[in-house]
């Protein structure tokens, strides 16, 4: 007996989104609106080199980011998580500018994005 080959499907971000996707959180205090973007050239690499981790200081990642990626210092050290698996070369970051309750609703955002990278 044969078994249907395993196809692991994979998606890149090539541009940036022509739409903003909108959800209401579960505490009904916010309209979450997200868009994907392409990170820069060599992000991803330097991702997967351990020059970028998680466990970096976030002002140190923030600062290198800013330096040699041309990221906003302030929208750098507010990365939420890597993904998938916590460790991966994607970014969920919160560019959000004085929003309240956020905060309350960070780990489902965080699931919702560790699903979607580790499902492709």
């Amino acid at each position: 007996k044969k078994s249907d080959p395993v196809v692991s499907y994979r998606e890149t971000v090539s541009e940036e989104s022509d739409r903003m996707c909108l959800s209401k959180s579960p505490n009904k205090h916010n309209r979450l609106f997200m868009r994907a973007t392409p990170m820069p050239d060599g992000l991803p690499e330097d991702i997967d080199k351990g020059e970028v981790t998680p466990r970096q200081d976030p002002k140190a990642r923030a600062r290198y980011l800013s330096d040699k990626y041309e990221y906003d210092p302030t929208e750098a050290r507010k990365v939420w998580c890597f993904g998938p698996e916590g460790t991966g070369p994607n970014l969920l970051m919160d560019c959000t500018k004085g929003i309240q309750y956020l905060n309350d609703v960070k780990d489902s955002v965080i699931a919702g994005f560790q699903w979607a990278t580790k499902e492709g």
